[in-house]
């Protein structure tokens, strides 16, 4: 009689190295914690309560929460980027793609709300998260620049201002404009509506009235 065949074996599921999970316990916890309270009452201790480790087990990992909230704001920004990806690398409808990336960053800054509503509340007050949060903005007109002057060169975006500089005034107009929406707890229908209003105003800006590529 002939041996059964063996079952294949199934792979091992990986584990996330227990450095690794405590470190994203930790991101984890800030930003619950940031849903609920102000930035100014968050402190390391709770931080570390909530993500369950010690607070001598925070510090291995970060020196002060200015370090984590850094770490989240940069997970955001990449996740923001990756979200434009299509208008940064000219592909596509225009229209279409300045669009899809306002509704992506739009769907990602409301998923992290809390932190970055926290980050809005305390900079007036605070130099230092001030100086976080224009550094955090800063880091998105290097690849939005070169996106429109990659767009400029090629012939599908007007010639117009610095685009460094108009880059800035767009961002500003999304900061102000997403933070309106956020406290005011926007309906689905007002979020389309600031989300085509602010298409647009880029759409023209970048493209023209028309916001369709040149032929």
């Amino acid at each position: 009689m002939a041996g059964a065949t063996p079952l294949p074996r199934l792979p091992e599921r990986r584990r996330r190295p227990v450095g690794e999970e405590r470190r994203q316990a930790l991101l984890v916890a800030t930003e619950r914690l940031l849903h609920e309270r102000p930035l100014a009452e968050v402190s390391v201790g709770d931080i570390a309560s909530a993500a369950g480790v010690t607070r001598s087990g925070f510090y291995f990992y970060y020196p002060n929460k200015a370090a984590v909230v850094t770490e989240l704001l940069g997970d955001v920004f990449a996740e923001m980027v990756e979200g434009a990806g299509d208008f940064i690398r000219g592909a596509g409808d225009p229209a279409e793609s300045v669009r899809a990336a306002m509704a992506s960053t739009w769907t990602l800054w409301h998923g992290h709300q809390g932190v970055i509503l926290a980050m809005l509340d305390a900079r007036g007050t605070d130099p230092a998260v001030r100086e976080l949060w224009d550094a955090w903005l800063d880091r998105f007109v290097e690849p939005l620049t070169e996106g429109i002057r990659r767009q400029r060169d090629s012939g599908h975006a007007l010639p117009g201002p610095d685009a460094a500089d108009l880059v800035r005034v767009l961002l500003s107009a999304n900061e102000r404009t997403f933070e309106r929406l956020s406290r005011a707890d926007g309906t689905p229908d007002e979020v389309r509506r600031v989300i085509d209003a602010l298409s647009a105003v880029w759409s023209g800006a970048i493209y023209g009235p028309t916001s369709g590529r040149k032929p």
